[in-house]
């Protein structure tokens, strides 16, 4: 009984003394200077890839691995760490008994906090800094579970997500393969094109049905080409015929918070697309298991 005894005397006694040691004052500070980094951060992200255009690709490419990352934070993991593929707190990685191979990197990213109330008394949403780490860090030798799945499965996900029907025509308009017919409300596919070229011609058109992006503008083919590009990278598809070097005027005008909110459409429709077409591909468990630490 003496050394079961002495045994919860030394216990009680080490959380009490880790009690006292933390500094809840010190532990706020840290937070709120993290939180005001992410916030600067986003802002000089948001201007950067606009002036950019690799960079842009690059911010694609990280929304494409994270579709239901908001665009700050996308434009977060491509600040700190663009080639990462999974991303999970400490608790998570604990949790299925996955530990660090060395020092990690964190990554800071923003979750929704608590609703407080402004001065004015207006409510406004918190936001709380949260760090993740990459499965790059981790004693794993996976990575993410990648299925390869033929460009006639992609095809007919694609086809599930159409809001209107698609026709097969012998040509359409401005030597596209696919074309989104305002009038009759179809969308139009060029008969005996190639599949890669239908399968990222549908998408543009579907996504710019989706946004409201139909009528013809610089940066709505530029927001429709983006989404095309993220859905090419995610399913493998072969993406060296996008070109993004010429970046709207109209986007390098706009302040960084108007940028997010642009680039917030393309997003949404991005996260909106996938999850029907993995829903298609039967891949939604995997990806309701991801999303649990994605926002």
């Amino acid at each position: 009984m003496s050394m079961i005894n002495d045994i919860l005397k030394s216990a009680v006694n080490n959380v009490q003394k880790e009690k006292e040691e933390f500094d809840v004052g010190k532990w706020a500070e840290e937070k709120n200077t993290e939180r005001q980094w992410a916030y600067q951060t986003q802002d000089e992200m948001a201007i950067k890839i606009t002036e950019d255009s690799k960079l842009y690709q690059t911010y694609l490419d990280v929304q494409s691995n994270f579709p239901t990352y908001s665009v700050g934070n996308a434009l977060l993991v491509t600040a700190q760490n663009p080639k990462a593929t999974q991303l999970k707190d400490v608790k998570t990685w604990k949790k299925e008994k996955i530990s660090f191979a060395g020092k990690p990197n964190k990554i800071i990213i923003l979750e929704q906090g608590n609703i407080y109330t402004r001065e004015d008394g207006t409510e406004a949403q918190g936001y709380d800094p949260k760090r993740v780490y990459d499965i790059s860090d981790m004693r794993v030798s996976r990575q993410l579970n990648t299925l390869p799945y033929t460009n006639e499965q992609i095809l007919k996900a694609v086809l599930s997500m159409s809001p209107v029907e698609v026709q097969i025509v012998p040509n359409v308009p401005n030597n596209k393969v696919a074309n989104f017919n305002v009038k009759n409300r179809v969308i139009e596919v060029t008969e005996n094109s190639e599949i890669n070229s239908i399968i990222q011609g549908l998408v543009r058109e579907i996504a710019s049905i989706h946004m409201l992006t139909f009528a013809d503008s610089e940066l709505n083919t530029f927001e429709n080409e983006s989404v095309s590009y993220m859905v090419s990278k995610r399913y493998g598809m072969p993406t060296n015929n996008f070109n993004f070097d010429k970046i709207p005027d109209s986007l390098q005008a706009m302040t960084p918070q108007e940028i997010k909110q642009e680039l917030g459409k393309g997003a949404e429709c991005f996260e909106i697309l996938t999850e029907g077409m993995d829903r298609t591909l039967g891949m939604n468990n995997r990806a309701k298991a991801n999303r649990e630490y994605e926002r």
